[in-house]
């Protein structure tokens, strides 16, 4: 018996040691393991760290980029086709309903607009920030003190894409006559505090206009526009509820085209107003939204110093139509802005008084209907071309015409999107 306790004793002291010895070795194998979880925790922390870190600074910034050009380069970049930087197509009509309220007007400095500045110089506008919020309504519309504003989004590559096309097209044109391009900027680069315009990420219009500038031939002459505005940012130079300048914006426009192209600008001071209260523009027809009816526009249009005529064809091949610069039934309401040269046409003459024997042809997109009025002053005929409905041979109809003068003009939004520029580089087929 004794000898059986000493080999189960004996059994229990070697089971023991061998239970140590696994113990042992088990903790050698845990702390092995735990080793590698940890080696391998590390390393995926440092792969997601990785790609974290490639994604912030290389993958976003990339897609960024790709969008803003893809984006930039759609038809129209904006919202949809109620913002597609175009005035009404036809004659304008009265609205279901009118808004209770208009917006006020300001009246236009008297001082002159322009800086004593170069066409690649751009000043800086000074936009007041009361530190209130908007909303982003679409990635393409903010809306900010019941007004719209239409994002810009673009890059060098389109801006020169868009250049190339100018040059393309003055290439092509009788080098007897004179080719300037006028690229006009939108709101947003005048009335959107620079606190939320960096939190949109929207670009600076001031860097694409002058990419594009730079870019011309020096067979075109550039225009600088930009500056005029800027000065006069505080100014009812765009309207709240729709997408374009205000006449008031187009003729700080057309001063600034007249002191770099040598002539005297009229004092619009000097002209009798007339006003239609009420017009509620493309953005509200967007959204819908209660802040900007209430906020609703005054177009304002200006009589003429010279006796004017003009006669339209609406499409290409169309009956000729004759007709007034303005068009004398515009009432309050979403049409509004088709007052001017009565809205998108393929072809608008505007015949005057001015006895200068110079013609202008402006090709143009919808900016230019409240601009080309004031350049009656100055000469005999004023042709608007707009390619989205005119299609034929530019050099052609200038010869044929006579015209000593071509000026392209777009607003920003159209010279970076795919669709205007498409249009433009048929001019000469």
């Amino acid at each position: 018996m004794k000898r059986k306790k000493d080999e189960y004793f004996i059994g229990m002291v070697d089971n023991f040691a061998a239970s140590q010895r696994y113990s042992k070795s088990r903790k050698r194998r845990k702390a092995k393991l735990y080793l590698k979880r940890g080696l391998l925790i590390a390393l995926c922390v440092l792969i997601i760290a990785g790609i974290g870190a490639g994604t912030y600074f290389f993958l976003i910034p990339a897609v960024k980029n790709w969008t803003a050009s893809w984006g930039a380069t759609k038809d129209e970049v904006t919202p949809d086709e109620a913002t597609k930087d175009e005035a009404p197509t036809t004659a304008p009509t009265k609205a279901p309903t009118e808004p209770p309220t208009e917006a006020p007007t300001t009246e236009p400095a008297t001082e002159s607009p322009t800086a004593n500045v170069s066409n690649l110089d751009f000043v800086t506008p000074q936009i007041p920030d009361d530190g209130k919020d908007g909303s982003l309504y679409s990635s393409t519309l903010y809306l900010y003190n019941n007004a719209g504003y239409n994002l810009f989004f673009s890059n060098d590559k389109v801006a020169k894409h868009y250049a190339s096309a100018i040059n393309s097209i003055a290439k092509g044109i009788d080098k007897k006559i004179t080719v300037y391009n006028m690229v006009i900027p939108n709101h947003t680069e005048f009335g959107l505090p620079t606190r939320i315009s960096k939190e949109v990420e929207t670009v600076s219009q001031a860097d694409n206009i002058n990419t594009i500038y730079k870019a011309l031939d020096k067979r075109v002459t550039p225009i600088n526009c930009y500056n005029a505005l800027a000065n006069h940012n505080s100014e009812y130079i765009y309207y709240n509820t729709d997408h374009h300048w205000t006449s008031l914006g187009a003729y700080y426009g057309y001063t600034a085209f007249c002191e770099q192209t040598g002539k005297t600008p009229v004092d619009i001071n000097s002209l009798k107003k007339n006003s239609i209260s009420g017009f509620t523009g493309s953005f509200y027809t967007l959204t819908g939204n209660s802040g900007l009816y209430s906020n609703a526009d005054t177009v304002d249009y200006y009589d003429l110093p010279v006796e004017t005529s003009a006669k339209m064809k609406e499409r290409m091949g169309s009956d000729t139509i004759y007709c007034d610069v303005y068009y004398p039934a515009s009432t309050s309401g979403t049409l509004t802005y088709g007052v001017f040269c009565w809205g998108d046409t393929a072809q608008f003459v505007i015949s005057s008084s001015a006895n200068t024997g110079k013609k202008i042809a402006v090709v143009k997109d919808s900016y230019g209907n409240a601009f080309a009025p004031y350049l009656a002053a100055h000469y005999d005929e004023v042709h608007l071309l707009d390619f989205r409905y005119w299609g034929g041979n530019l050099n052609d109809y200038l010869k044929q015409n006579g015209i000593d003068e071509v000026l392209i003009m777009n607003n920003t939004m159209s010279a970076n999107s795919t669709s205007q520029v498409n249009s433009m580089s048929g001019a000469l087929s």
